[in-house]
């Protein structure tokens, strides 16, 4: 079950977790005034865009949300899809960019062709999802991205201690994302990082880039 994220204060707080749920959410606020908001390309993502080169391919922004991400990836030259289980995001993030492309898609069940991407980038997605979910969620991602494709994993790690347990998105170890990802994924890079968010300030996160290695 997705849980929805909403920012009171300076805290995150779990609140719901139905698709309704974050179309609700989607429809009655600003896309600004939300959590995971960043007007920039997330500093990790264009860290290894610049370090090793990548210049072309086509990206899928996966929970695009406010289509910020999506928005800078493609002026960077790249092809690139921002998707999102919620119409009211995606409307909005239409309204918000005339490019590049946004289209209403569950990563659970995805509409997308095999082997459709080069690049995945998932900034707050994963660690959302109940442990049940996990498998699909797998089994998808590793479907429509390319053989050798890239996954730009960021998620919350357990090192961030403001977020209790059950409130809020799931918290993970370098070790448990490794362990998750090692049979079907090339590990090529895990580190600490942060989550940053225009109003909500930053929280502890990990960064991983996966390869894929179906055959």
């Amino acid at each position: 079950m997705v849980k929805l994220l909403t920012k009171s204060s300076k805290d995150l707080v779990l609140v719901n977790s139905e698709l309704n749920d974050w179309e609700n959410y989607y429809k009655e606020n600003d896309v600004k005034t939300m959590p995971w908001f960043l007007e920039k390309l997330d500093h990790d993502v264009q860290n290894e865009i610049n370090s090793k080169g990548r210049k072309e391919g086509k990206f899928l922004d996966l929970g695009t949300g406010p289509g910020t991400q999506a928005k800078h990836l493609a002026s960077l030259g790249f092809d690139v899809v921002g998707s999102d289980l919620s119409q009211s995001a995606i409307e909005k993030a239409k309204k918000l960019y005339s490019e590049p492309e946004f289209v209403v898609d569950n990563i659970l069940d995805s509409n997308f062709a095999d082997n459709e991407f080069d690049f995945i980038f998932d900034r707050g997605i994963f660690h959302v999802f109940e442990e049940s979910q996990l498998s699909s969620y797998l089994s998808q991602v590793r479907r429509i991205l390319k053989q050798n494709g890239l996954l730009f994993l960021k998620c919350m790690s357990v090192d961030e201690k403001s977020i209790p347990k059950g409130q809020g998105p799931n918290l993970y170890s370098q070790n448990q994302i490794t362990e998750f990802f090692k049979n079907d994924f090339e590990i090529q890079t895990i580190k600490n990082s942060e989550f940053e968010g225009e109003t909500s300030g930053k929280y502890k996160a990990i960064f991983a880039v996966l390869k894929n290695k179906k055959n």
